[in-house]
């Protein structure tokens, strides 16, 4: 008598049945990635746009307590000093515009620019431009060698 004659397989789908709930499953994470993706995106330029105004900004806070604390709010061009606590707000003084020391505004990156600088800095990766492309060009520039993949 044949030993595997009487012994049932343990898998009984096929190769297709098996890999297939598997793809879909991949394919649905990625979709929800995604969707998570745009919605950051989306939800940010809300968030910026709300906040972004050409005449009222506040340029710094610092909490003196926990519900009381100083600010620096530039006001249709005119800075001020501002107190606040739970129960009040108040102006302080005017302060003037040589007495600042006012930061440059930051510069604004898209997500490919940090992505590379983090590649670049940390991992010593091959730059990647939008079209999902290296460039060897960079690494020359740099003073250094390609690299042949590892086998």
């Amino acid at each position: 008598m044949n030993v595997f004659t009487g012994c049932n397989r343990l898998s009984g789908g096929s190769f297709v049945s098996d890999t297939l709930p598997l793809i879909f499953s991949l394919l649905a994470i990625a979709a929800v990635l995604y969707l998570c993706y745009w919605f950051s995106k989306f939800i940010s330029k809300k968030v910026n746009h709300i906040s972004d105004s050409n005449n009222i900004k506040i340029l710094e806070r610092v909490a003196l307590a926990q519900d009381k604390g100083l600010a620096i709010a530039e006001i249709c061009g005119r800075f001020y000093l501002i107190g606040f606590s739970s129960s009040s707000i108040e102006i302080l003084q005017e302060l003037e515009q040589r007495d600042m020391k006012l930061r440059p505004a930051p510069e604004k990156y898209d997500f490919m620019e940090i992505l590379n600088t983090a590649m670049k800095n940390r991992w010593g990766v091959k730059k990647v431009d939008s079209s999902g492309t290296g460039d060897p060009a960079d690494h020359a520039e740099n003073g250094e060698e390609e690299k042949e993949p590892r086998k």
